[in-house]
């Protein structure tokens, strides 16, 4: 018997189809390009491409995405086959779904397998904004210098002229397109979770310049330099990654197959430092905020909402949790997170400037149970992310003789993954089973510290008895007493 067939796919054919209520702002086919946005991972696609939709649909304009991916091509496949379309789903608290279809993307490339028209979307000159979500680890540089990695081969051979694969690589090659054709003024967003985004990508645009022949690269970071903008912003919303589960449950909603869809809570932020070179969508008539000072923002979303998502993803993997929800529930890691905050992380977070939310607000919206984030998910880059995250407010309170003991015992669940044999660790990151090697061989807690510094050199912060010794101490108590033990007798 010849199976049934599935529900047909989401295009631009079905639009007449859908209910009213989920294609409602959607922009008219036809919008031009305004902006090439680099990494539509699914965070952006419930994010960035949502407020962009929203202000096309306040105010007009050609706004209109073309979706690059730096590097596989699963979603621009996915975005071709749908003539740009997919759904949010934004899940509430308690399970309840409201969808929406969002048709900002109006062309996708592979920035890694087709470089030429990649260069072409960003030189073109109805290009005003390219925006970037490419994950911490994708701007591949040394956080203690905030420039491109010196030993870093992929962005060697994408300086050498090849086809570029890095993020900082397909950029420097589109804005160099640009420049060749007199291209108007330029902004440029960095929209991922890293101290001073904006400032550093510009630090790492320069940095590959001076990697290209000199003759090369002077003039065109001379060029870049006079003729874009690379501003900060400030992001925040839980998009986990989606499930098959996700999928089938548009696919009831709506009766059609989305294979680009992405699932959300319904709070969704953005900051955005006002400093463009030219013309942008009218963000803030949306609920974007445009502001001259993004550091105080930026120290509460790092210190306060992403350290307590890295403290409960590594401490609750400890614990057996799989999920951020199981994990902020649990009874031995809840008080101990809002001690973290409370005394810790908040305080820091308002020693900047900032305006912390109460610890159970926090909590409450990472806890949501039926986002499933995973902890797996949120743990991998450890190097990366902790040192904004945990180590810098650490570092600051053992600079005005505070103990940050609590961050420091987040720190060192991070360690402890890595110590586990691999059958017992969630699956790492490239380049992290070296690590995760040498400090399953370490004898004893402070040796794999100290083998750890070497990777991740804010460990060294304090003098004395710096923040490495704090770390080591920490998880020699979560090996002779286990997450649990260590979590009950740090909180109380």
């Amino acid at each position: 018997m010849a199976a049934m067939a599935g529900p047909p796919r989401l295009t631009r054919a079905a639009r007449a189809h859908l209910p009213a209520d989920t294609v409602r702002g959607l922009p008219p086919e036809g919008a031009g390009v305004g902006i090439v946005h680099l990494g539509p991972g699914a965070f952006h696609r419930a994010h960035q491409a949502v407020f962009t939709q929203e202000a096309m649909a306040a105010e007009g304009g050609d706004w209109a995405i073309c979706a690059a991916a730096a590097r596989g091509r699963a979603v621009v496949d996915a975005l071709r086959a749908q003539d740009g379309l997919y759904t949010v789903t934004e899940r509430a608290a308690d399970g309840a779904d409201r969808v929406r279809v969002v048709g900002a993307v109006a062309d996708a490339v592979s920035a890694r397998d087709e470089p030429e028209r990649f260069a072409v979307a960003v030189a073109a000159p109805t290009t005003h904004v390219v925006t970037l979500t490419v994950t911490e680890a994708g701007y591949r540089h040394d956080p203690a210098t905030g420039r491109l990695a010196e030993d870093d081969p992929e962005t060697a051979a994408d300086a050498a002229g090849r086809p570029p694969r890095t993020a900082v690589g397909q950029l420097v090659r589109g804005l160099q397109a640009r420049s060749r054709l007199g291209g108007t003024p330029l902004t440029v967003l960095s929209c991922d979770n890293l101290p001073a985004n904006g400032r550093l990508l510009r630090g790492l645009v320069e940095s590959f310049c001076a990697l290209l022949p000199e003759r090369e690269g002077g003039p065109l970071w001379e060029w870049i330099s006079a003729h874009t903008a690379f501003c900060g912003t400030v992001v925040d919303q839980v998009v986990p990654a989606t499930t098959p589960a996700d999928v089938d449950r548009v696919a009831a909603a709506l009766g059609y197959r989305d294979t680009a869809a992405v699932v959300g809570e319904a709070y969704r932020s953005w900051i955005i430092e006002d400093a463009f070179a030219g013309p942008r969508p009218a963000w803030e008539r949306v609920g974007a905020r445009l502001v001259a000072d993004l550091a105080p923002y930026e120290t509460v979303k790092l210190r306060c909402v992403n350290a307590v998502h890295s403290a409960a993803a590594c401490l609750g993997l400890l614990l057996g949790a799989t999920t951020v929800s199981e994990a902020v529930g649990h009874p031995a890691l809840r008080p101990f997170l809002v001690a973290l905050y409370e005394r810790e992380l908040a305080p820091s977070a308002a020693a900047h400037g900032g305006a912390p939310p109460a610890a159970e607000a926090v909590l409450a919206r990472l806890g949501n149970p039926h986002l499933r984030h995973r902890l797996a998910q949120i743990a991998l880059q450890g190097a990366k992310k902790l040192p904004q995250r945990l180590l810098a407010p650490a570092a600051e309170h053992l600079a005005t003789g505070r103990d940050p003991r609590l961050a420091c015992l987040a720190v060192a669940g991070w360690a402890r993954l890595l110590r586990l044999p691999p059958g017992e660790r969630p699956a790492l990151e490239a380049g992290s089973e070296d690590i995760a090697a040498g400090l399953a061989a370490a004898r004893g807690p402070r040796e794999a510290v100290d083998l750890l510094r070497v990777h991740v050199p804010a460990l060294s912060q304090g003098g004395g008895r710096d923040l490495g010794d704090r770390v080591a101490d920490a998880l020699a108590g979560l090996e002779r007493e286990g997450a649990e033990g260590a979590l009950r007798a740090a909180a109380p």
